[in-house]
């Protein structure tokens, strides 16, 4: 189930995509903290097989969320159009036919902003929290800012003014991050369990280029460098690409995160690519400074018609 703020009533909308406002608007939710503590309301929406066949195949599509719990609009120093640069614009709108193929699709619902599904759970900034909290040894990513709980906006803004009480990671992680892995493990383990294998498709959106301002190509394929898929078959899903007319590149500057590095590994029956789309191909506007982010209708179909086609290739490829 899903909390609409249009009409502040509990209404069910699983399997469905959010709408598109006419105007391309993607509009947010901000759910009341009553909501999200009720048994109604799911963090994550599952578009499950609509032909009775399980594919060998699962999308993912972790940091398209756009429901913003209200404990972070209420904390956070920015408003929710600061925050809206993390999430990965319009990206469930372009996977929601894969079902049509029997791929099982699962959607995080939740603001990257409130937490990233696609951080380990030790993935913490220990500095942002009022007592000790268990961190690994900071990544990257979380000394930049982007860890489990982000610290900044996709501008580099600070998120919070005061220190978050340490009782916000345990309950962020049963509420949101808990539940997409549980359910993406379960989809994995089901379609392993028909086909005896199975390839995880991680789906994220990128701007059009990156911080030094170099045009990214139109798809970047990440594997974590070689570490996640056959050679082979990384080989023909450029192919499809390139068969598109897009242009593509492999894992720089996006190489693959949490879920893709968790679920796949070269040369086993368990593999895995993350895709990140240029969304200058779908959006009006693409930089992450973009504050009202608006899609263009008839180039999401377009994009969609791709990812449709990708996912029907991908079944054929894997079930031969």
């Amino acid at each position: 189930m899903r909390y609409s703020a249009e009409n502040s009533e509990i209404t069910p909308m699983l399997g469905e995509s959010a709408k598109i406002d006419s105007d391309g608007a993607l509009a947010i939710s901000v759910i009341p903290t009553e909501v999200i503590n009720s048994p109604s309301y799911s963090s994550l929406t599952v578009h499950k097989s609509v032909i009775n066949v399980l594919a060998p195949v699962v999308a993912s599509c972790p940091h398209a969320g756009r429901d913003y719990p209200a404990t972070l609009t209420e904390t956070a120093t920015l408003p929710v159009s600061h925050m809206r640069g993390l999430e990965d614009f319009g990206v469930d709108h372009l996977i929601t036919g894969l079902a049509i193929h029997g791929i099982t699709t699962v959607v995080n619902n939740v603001a990257r902003a409130y937490i990233d599904v696609n951080r380990p759970v030790g993935a913490l900034d220990a500095s942002m929290f009022d007592t000790p909290v268990e961190a690994d040894k900071p990544s990257r990513h979380v000394s930049a800012g982007y860890g489990l709980i982000p610290r900044l906006s996709a501008l580099r803004q600070p998120l919070y003014k005061l220190p978050l009480p340490a009782c916000e990671v345990e309950h962020r992680l049963g509420f949101a991050h808990f539940p997409y892995h549980s359910m993406l493990s379960a989809q994995i383990a089901a379609a392993k369990a028909e086909h005896g294998h199975c390839l995880l498709v991680d789906f994220h959106s990128m701007p059009p280029n990156d911080r030094t301002n170099r045009q990214l190509a139109d798809i970047i394929l990440g594997d974590c460098d070689g570490k996640t898929l056959d050679r082979e078959l990384g080989n023909s899903i450029t192919s499809f690409f390139d068969d598109e007319g897009l242009s593509v590149a492999w894992n720089e500057p996006y190489s693959g995160g949490f879920i893709t590095r968790e679920h796949g590994r070269v040369g086993t029956p368990n593999q895995s690519i993350q895709i990140e789309i240029n969304r200058s191909l779908y959006m009006r506007d693409a930089r992450l400074s973009v504050r009202e982010p608006y899609a263009v209708p008839e180039q999401i179909k377009y994009i969609a018609g791709v990812i449709n086609r990708f996912g029907a290739f991908l079944v054929d490829l894997r079930q031969n």
